[in-house]
């Protein structure tokens, strides 16, 4: 079946129409008429995935992975890479505006599209691979084009492994831990230093993360007491280290929490405290006037009591890290009556795929800034 392509869905799959239904197309570009299979039959909509190209479009390119397609780590290598660029950017003004009411102007700043992975986890069945797209089967990789060289390199010397998942990190000194390598490596983004283990949480793009950095640091003023919420390996505590008298963290993963430890004492950082347990719960401990609020939440967005405490709070200013925006947007729509958007940036820390990075900079309205004193 031939069918026209009308737009991209915030998956990257292609939107069309037929028999009275929306189709959702894998491997298929706006104004592309394409054929397709169907995969899934749905009440409200169809999935399908395009079979054949009749009419191409411009910004199409061959996946230069030969795993595109079958693997189920990139979803949209067949774009080229300026087009990838302005899919995100519409896609994060789209979904702010579609669940927060919220029209918004930003900039994406892009990355390498190729080698930026500091870690890859790979799943084994006998061969080492990547699973296929909604499924458990894996299919077996030799080289990931997303994955930094080093890593690549050390994939050639594995032979025999036996467990379920392995797991690769490397630095930009070329150090490698796995599952296989028990250790942790020092990474090293603007001027601090970080020690990782295997399971510590760590962004995976260090030339976006060094950005991020920067682009924190540069919009954000100087304070009495900032709270970093989920603050993983300690990177934005101690970004906020610089600009606040005293900086609270709250980190719930053993592992990332110990490694915090470390850090403060690997960067002679004497002004922040990191609490181990669940955001939820340790926010109910801050007793200081909070006037920075950074958070870096996972997919899931925060909860609803974290929220709720921090609409007491009244921090002057929020820095809201996220790399899903659709429950950015819609925590965005809970601060949104007492917050302004100041200013708002994605980044494209995962190239060749559908996700990407926002930090939105929220402030206080300026009506409100005379109910801090009675927050508590």
């Amino acid at each position: 079946m031939s069918i026209i392509i009308k737009d991209l869905d915030y998956y990257g799959r292609g939107v069309a129409h037929a028999n009275g239904k929306t189709v959702f197309v894998k491997n298929a570009l706006p104004g592309e008429e394409v054929e397709i299979k169907y995969t899934k039959e749905k009440k409200n909509f169809d999935e399908a995935v395009a079979i054949s190209i009749e009419k191409g479009s411009d910004y199409r390119r061959k996946a230069p992975c030969p795993y595109y397609g079958i693997c189920g780590g990139c979803n949209i290598m067949h774009i080229n890479y300026d087009y990838q660029l302005e899919f995100k950017k519409a896609k994060v003004k789209n979904i702010i505006k579609r669940l927060a009411g919220i029209d918004v102007d930003l900039d994406i700043l892009p990355s390498n599209e190729f080698n930026y992975r500091n870690k890859i986890t790979l799943h084994n069945n006998g061969v080492l691979g990547y699973k296929k797209d909604s499924s458990n089967e894996i299919v077996p990789i030799e080289k990931c084009l997303l994955a930094k060289e080093q890593i690549n390199e050390y994939l050639k010397t594995i032979e025999d492994y036996e467990h379920e998942e392995l797991i690769i990190r490397t630095n930009d000194k070329n150090e490698i831990i796995s599952s296989l390598k028990e250790g942790y490596i020092i990474e090293e983004i603007n001027d601090y230093k970080f020690r990782i283990d295997i399971n510590s949480f760590f962004q995976v793009n260090n030339y976006i993360c060094s950005k991020v950095f920067d682009f924190i640091s540069e919009n954000t003023k100087e304070v009495e007491n900032a709270l970093d919420l989920y603050s993983g390996v300690g990177t934005l505590s101690f970004i906020a280290s610089k600009k606040a008298k005293r900086v609270y963290s709250i980190e719930v993963n053993d592992n990332s929490y110990i490694n915090a430890l470390e850090n403060i004492k690997l960067n002679n950082i004497k002004n922040v405290t990191i609490m181990h347990g669940k955001v939820e719960d340790k926010i109910k401990e801050i007793n200081s006037n909070i006037d920075l609020i950074i958070t870096d939440p996972p997919r899931s967005g925060m909860d609803t009591f974290t929220i709720e405490t921090i609409l007491k709070m009244l921090p002057k200013e929020i820095v809201y890290m996220s790399c899903e925006p659709s429950t950015l947007a819609r925590d965005l729509n809970f601060l949104k009556n007492k917050y302004n958007i100041k200013n708002i940036r994605a980044f494209d820390m995962f190239p060749n795929t559908y996700h990407v990075e926002c930090v939105s900079l929220l402030c206080l309205k300026d009506t409100l800034k005379t109910l801090k004193n009675n927050s508590f």
